[in-house]
């Protein structure tokens, strides 16, 4: 199988600028591919997050899409969204969905 097989569609495709990329996509373009030699266990039930679904985090998603905004949290798939929204706490990006950083560990 050749290697531009193995890659999504979207990354032997030419980048567009702003374009978001996420999960495989995102790391497809990296030369280096990390081929696991185990099986990793499934993480615990009691260490997964689970997106509260309470009127707080509805009302401020809400506002956020009313006032067309982004916030790192949403962006960057953070696992503590809920625990924020909840407390009516958002992070805005003040250049709309783009980020600047390109910090390796985040998804924005």
């Amino acid at each position: 199988m050749s290697e531009d097989r193995a890659q999504p569609e979207r990354a032997r495709r030419r980048l567009v600028q702003g374009e978001k990329l996420r999960g495989a996509e995102k790391v497809a373009r990296i030369p280096v591919k990390v081929i696991p030699t185990v099986e990793l266990p499934r993480k615990p039930d009691w260490i997964r997050v689970r997106m509260p679904v309470s009127p707080e985090v509805a009302r401020i998603r809400d506002v956020l899409r009313r006032h067309r905004l982004a916030s790192v949290c949403e962006e960057a798939a953070c696992p503590n969204l809920g625990e924020c929204f909840s407390h009516v706490t958002a992070t805005v990006m003040i250049i709309a969905e783009i980020c600047t950083r390109r910090c390796p560990f985040c998804d924005v």
